[in-house]
């Protein structure tokens, strides 16, 4: 089971998400553990949200569902609140930090409460979270745990948007549900992030999808190990800018539009089709109004 808000036809942004099993829950029949939340407000802002539950927590579903719903929510909540939506401004990146904690911290009291009603350790609810306020005046971004978020500039260009927390060991993450949250260790491992300016488009993803999206492992000679560069592949990337750009604007329904994106993640490429992991992708797509677009 998945979570998203779909939006309305928006004058400024086509975002579409979805969340599939991976090979190996299938073979299972494990439920997806990734969920996701995602929604356009008419002022043009939105926000979107992928959790990613943890393999190893028994209702780890259950934890990326309430995680994505209530970040996305809270998150919801800043856009209709602070002068710097209406004025088209992003805030200085100390005061989104601190948005971010305010934000976050009544979440983990939720979900704390959750664990105690369904009579489970709260470490059965783990999940990664990654987070993103979009509008015209640029990015806003949070992250704990794994996964990858990119964008792409007014050129073109992509870029990393945060990096994922790993642990000294293969494979090892932080999750929400992990003991961070005191005063003098949650900067260690919540990530935020501001980008100001333009932006065309961009990408929510579990890691699930990392290693066919991004380049993730590379060996480094002079130090003998391996490297993270964190680097979105152009290639992988802008077909599906251009694909959903051309669903916008030929007035493809959402249904349609969601029904396409769930096919792509479950089949649409090789690596994806056989990927164990499950999946979760959030791709949104700036598209100007008519009357921004050059003459001509």
């Amino acid at each position: 089971m998945h979570l998203s808000s779909l939006p309305e036809k928006n004058l400024s942004w086509a975002v579409v998400g979805a969340s599939v099993p991976g090979a190996s829950h299938l073979q299972q029949q494990l439920p997806c553990q990734d969920a996701h939340f995602y929604e356009v407000l008419p002022s043009g802002w939105g926000v979107a949200i992928i959790a990613d539950g943890a393999g190893s927590a028994e209702k780890a579903h259950l934890g990326a569902q309430f995680l994505a719903q209530e970040t996305g929510l809270a998150l919801r909540k800043l856009l209709l609140e602070p002068a710097w939506v209406s004025n088209k401004t992003l805030p200085e990146q100390d005061t989104w930090q601190a948005l971010v904690k305010g934000s976050l911290l009544p979440i983990k009291q939720k979900l704390d409460a959750l664990a105690l009603r369904l009579g489970i350790a709260l470490k059965e609810l783990s999940a990664t979270l990654l987070g993103l306020i979009f509008g015209p005046s640029g990015l806003l971004a949070l992250h704990i745990g794994d996964g990858r978020s990119a964008y792409q500039d007014a050129q073109g260009n992509w870029h990393a948007l945060t990096r994922p927390w790993k642990g000294e060991y293969a494979n090892e993450t932080v999750f929400f549900a992990s003991d961070i949250w005191s005063e003098d260790r949650l900067d260690q491992y919540l990530n935020t992030r501001r980008v100001e300016g333009s932006i065309q488009a961009f990408a929510l993803l579990s890691d699930g999808c990392e290693r066919h999206s991004f380049v993730c492992n590379v060996w480094q000679e002079e130090e003998k190990r391996f490297v993270d560069p964190n680097t979105p592949f152009p290639n992988f990337f802008n077909p599906l800018v251009a694909n959903l750009r051309q669903m916008y604007q030929k007035g493809t329904q959402e249904a349609e539009m969601k029904e396409k994106w769930e096919k792509f993640l479950k089949e649409g490429h090789p690596r994806l089709k056989t990927e164990p992991d499950d999946k979760t992708m959030v791709l949104g797509v700036f598209i100007p109004s008519p009357k921004a677009l050059p003459n001509d």
